[in-house]
């Protein structure tokens, strides 16, 4: 019993490390390291617009001015002129393109570094196997 336990202890702690895991993506795809562009198209639409005024003289005539979205109608009658001015909805596209990286890699650390942590983590399971050690031995009188 003592045996499994101690194994299982062993098996959890001795996994590998997200930067194995991350190396081994890298080789089989690396295309998973280059800058991405994601791109966020933002539409406003502005409604139509109508404006109408009235201006008071004494001939007769028709007038219309039309520019892209934009007509403007003036009619003289008479002693009246009126004015109709229309601008059609528009629709203003604003395309911004954001880069983001996927995945973002870090170097290997330097191998002092690395001894280091391995020493500290061969402390504690030893520390470790040791408190269970003294809790599994049993005790005699």
């Amino acid at each position: 019993m003592k045996w499994n336990l101690l194994l299982c202890i062993s098996v959890a702690l001795s996994s590998c490390s997200a930067q194995w895991h991350l190396k081994k993506a890298i080789k089989k795809d690396p295309m998973i390291l280059q800058k991405d562009t994601v791109t966020v198209v933002d539409t406003i639409v502005t409604p139509p617009v109508e404006l109408t005024d009235t201006v008071v003289l004494q001939e007769r005539d028709t007038l219309v001015i039309e520019r892209e979205k934009l007509k403007v109608k003036i009619i003289r009658a008479f002693d009246t002129i009126r004015v109709d001015a229309t601008c059609e909805s528009d629709t203003i596209v604003s395309i911004v393109e954001v880069p983001y990286e996927k995945v973002i890699y870090t170097e290997k650390e330097s191998w002092w570094d690395a001894l280091a942590k391995q020493i500290v983590y061969f402390l504690l399971v030893a520390l470790g196997l040791k408190l269970l050690w003294n809790y599994i031995k049993p005790k005699h009188s």
